[in-house]
């Protein structure tokens, strides 16, 4: 029996659409965001620069600077969304993040657009734990892990998509069409809260959610939470890798075409658009979503190692090795992403994942402040090579002793 073109392509993807309903009206605004995501993530930099006349250090210290600042309000706003429910706190920060977005088009001066970016990426961390919390809310078990993969699938394909549309405005290169490009930016985060209103409200915490008092920061004293959390930073500095070093180490370190960086990027794109829902597969258990991050950081070991033996091997050699290196970094990001998916979610009390999802986010925020000193130092300083086995070793190190954080005793909730 001949199988129709539509269901090669839900084989392709290993799932069919979400389910009809909430699940599919999340995607579609998350779609959204993500288009947003990809123009804004191309030619912000260029904004800031080129229309907004800053200097290239004063852009990289605001955003570092603002970056850092803004991880202090991932748990503080995760806890409004457990407070306020995630769908109304969630559609708020989008508006919060549109202001700021639109206003940032008309910034001119440093103070003007940290104040601006600083408020901006407030509003995305406590947005990241708000939908954190309300995919908690849409699914349940292992649909709530499907759902994050599946969401994870639409990043991808919503930031190529915004990338791509923005590739001739930077050919254009002028400054009507870089204000017009932040413009529809910022339209797309209230584009985002329009699927929202069909969603139920989820306001009303579960009868079984801890007690109020003490509630919010119940999440710093839960050790084995914050130990996964850790772990998964760690693990989370290979988006750094695929972002900022591959295409400063290609260029500067191997004898491979030029274009091999895009080749790296496109086979990691590929790899996660078809294969993320499958490996997320069984993540809800904790066992297994433990040995999926484990799984990652041995991939992420080998992915560094083969990154180290492209650097003094003539042309061919050196992109076949990167070729197998991209598919080993992206085997890792698969993994991690299932893994943490299940840890993240099953880890955390009913009624109290909006702080505890703000409290995950900080893994990955920690790891891109620090990720382009330490990679600089390790893989594109005297010596490369070793930094490459030693970011590796740490990679393997992470992934080791993740099945260990769950013997862990978790803190005791019910009488706090």
């Amino acid at each position: 029996m001949t199988t129709s073109a539509p269901g090669r392509t839900r084989a392709l993807l290993g799932t069919a659409l979400p389910a009809p309903g909430e699940p599919r009206l999340l995607a579609v605004s998350w779609l959204v965001k993500t288009v947003g995501s990809g123009l804004y993530l191309t030619t912000s930099t260029l904004f800031f620069t080129r229309v907004v006349g800053l200097p290239v250090h004063q852009v990289a210290t605001g955003l570092s600077v603002a970056g850092i600042v803004a991880l202090a309000g991932a748990v503080p706003l995760g806890g409004l969304a457990d407070r306020f429910g995630p769908r109304r706190t969630y559609t708020v920060l989008l508006g919060v993040q549109f202001a700021t977005m639109a206003a940032l088009a008309f910034a001119r001066t440093f103070p003007a657009f940290l104040s601006l970016i600083l408020v901006f990426l407030l509003a995305e961390q406590g947005s990241t734990a708000a939908r954190g919390a309300l995919v908690a809310t849409v699914g349940e078990g292992a649909e709530r892990v499907r759902l994050r993969a599946y969401l994870r699938v639409v990043t991808n394909v919503g930031i190529t998509i915004g990338a791509a549309a923005s590739a001739l405005v930077i050919q254009a290169d002028s400054k009507a069409g870089y204000m017009a490009l932040l413009c529809c930016t910022a339209l797309t985060y209230p584009g985002a809260a329009v699927p929202l209103w069909w969603l139920r409200p989820h306001e009303t915490a579960p009868t079984n959610a801890a007690p109020r008092t003490g509630s919010n920061w119940q999440v710093l004293r839960d050790r084995r939470y914050a130990a996964v959390t850790l772990i998964c930073g760690v693990l989370s500095l290979q988006a750094q890798v695929l972002s900022f070093a591959v295409p400063l180490w290609v260029l500067q370190h191997t004898e491979a075409p030029r274009m091999l960086v895009s080749a790296v990027v496109a086979v990691n794109t590929l790899m996660v658009i078809c294969l993320q829902i499958r490996f997320s597969r069984g993540a809800e258990d904790d066992t297994r979503a433990a040995r999926m991050c484990r799984n990652s950081g041995l991939a992420l070991f080998v992915a560094c190692a083969l990154a180290a033996c492209t650097a003094g091997v003539s042309a061919w050699p050196a992109s076949l090795l990167l070729l197998l290196f991209a598919a080993a970094l992206t085997f890792g990001e698969l993994w991690l992403s299932a893994g943490s998916f299940g840890l993240s979610f099953s880890l955390a009390p009913d009624g109290m994942h909006g702080q505890y999802q703000g409290f995950f986010s900080l893994g990955r925020g920690a790891a891109t402040a620090v990720a382009p000193v330490l990679i600089a130092t390790l893989c594109l300083g005297d010596q490369p090579r070793v930094g490459w086995l030693v970011l590796g070793g740490l990679f393997g190190l992470a992934g080791v002793v993740a099945p260990l954080t769950l013997r862990t005793r978790a803190v005791e909730t019910s009488d706090r």
